[in-house]
């Protein structure tokens, strides 16, 4: 990433890093959810604005500055239940995924399933959902462009799920997971199962991560074929629940939120099934494992007294004895759920780190670039070092 732009500059308190204001829209802006690329190789950052009862997708031009609105959906149920607050009218909120190859962004508009190019706006339908179903997880596009990858339910079983605004999650049956080619329009029905799934990643052009089973917060595994998934790092196996997991080049990293053994983050191998985890700090909350797409870098964006702070492991110690720092300390964000996190991610070049911060002036929360061109790796890290 580049941001050539006369973009605002701020310090981070704590650290006094750079950073840079890359939004300041009415309402709130935030990328696609940061297991999923928001970056086109061109220079365009995809990302939401909620603001007046409406979500669209817009695109930013780092060279410019210039936002641009992609999308112009009419969809009234937009929000992620039960994961986030209620933005309005539009895009289904969260669940669009960018196809990085080709430069194209693929979104719901209610069980309309399109897409836009992100540098002309040329926006065409893919296909639609039956009406008796909705899509209700984050999805994702392969790495080489040609599949979109999503997740979709029952809509009179999903909406039973929350009668008298309990989450019934046991109640759910019948959540597909499912591949669309975007070439030729095939159509795959990789998983079938009782449970609702909140979130498929590529691990690479051919297999994939979800997450969870209703009564296991676990790491679950299958392919492009379909037709099979086995779980990965499990609680029955491992103990503690392992909440969100992100899939780099060196494997997948994780948080563990419980379990006896206290909070911990890890890494594992999918192929190799090799694991390897470490304590957290004591004073970490609610806790979300940050997003480096080399798995270099070990960071967590956690709870502060007034907002959030990210945290870094600096030098990784067999003794337990491991050395963390401040890359933000605590910066307060507004709004709540999923708004309210700031979803850390490194840019491919791996100089930046985008974050979703509080503006105090506007009480909203903008996207904003952390400057870590210096933070290379975690030291002692078995597989990094």
């Amino acid at each position: 990433m580049n941001p050539v732009a006369d973009f605002p500059e701020l310090t981070a308190p704590g650290t006094d890093r750079r950073v840079l204001q890359l939004t300041d829209d009415p309402g709130f802006c935030y990328p696609l959810y940061y297991y999923v690329p928001s970056l086109t190789p061109d220079g365009y950052l995809v990302y939401h604005r909620a603001h007046d009862g409406e979500v669209q997708l817009y695109s930013l031009d780092l060279d410019t500055g210039a936002s641009t609105r992609l999308t112009d959906a009419s969809a009234t149920d937009t929000q992620w239940r039960p994961w986030c607050t209620d933005p309005g009218a539009g895009v289904l909120d969260h669940r669009s995924a960018l196809n990085v190859p080709r430069g194209k962004v693929v979104y719901f508009d209610g069980v309309d399933v399109r897409t836009v190019d992100v540098d002309t706006g040329s926006d065409e339908s893919l296909f639609s959902l039956p009406e008796d179903r909705v899509a209700i997880g984050q999805n994702c596009v392969t790495p080489d462009g040609e599949w979109f990858v999503y997740i979709h339910h029952d809509r009179a079983g999903f909406e039973a799920m929350f009668e008298g605004g309990d989450v019934h999650r046991h109640r759910s049956e019948g959540t597909v997971l499912a591949a669309y080619h975007l070439d030729s329009g095939e159509h795959r029905t990789l998983v079938r199962i009782d449970s609702p799934i909140h979130h498929v990643l590529p691990y690479d052009d051919e297999h994939f991560v979800f997450c969870h089973p209703a009564t296991e917060n676990g790491i679950l595994w299958t392919d492009i074929e379909g037709g099979w998934y086995s779980h990965l790092r499990t609680k029955d196996e491992f103990g503690g629940a392992v909440c969100h997991h992100l899939a780099t080049a060196r494997g997948i990293t994780y948080e563990v939120l419980d379990g006896s053994a206290g909070l911990r983050a890890g890494r594992y191998d999918p192929f190799t099934h090799d694991r390897f985890e470490f304590r957290l700090p004591d004073d970490f909350g609610y806790t979300h494992t940050g997003y480096d797409p080399d798995g270099k870098l070990f960071f967590y964006e956690t709870e502060g007294e007034r907002g959030h702070e990210i945290r870094y492991l600096d030098r990784y110690r067999e003794d337990g004895n491991h050395e963390w720092r401040q890359v933000v300390g605590d910066w307060p964000t507004y709004g709540d759920r999923q708004k309210s996190h700031f979803h850390p991610r490194m840019t491919p070049d791996r100089d930046w780190m985008v974050v979703v911060l509080g503006d105090d002036a506007t009480e909203t929360n903008q996207i904003y670039a952390v400057d870590v061109a210096d933070l290379t790796h975690s030291a002692g890290v078995p597989g990094v070092d």
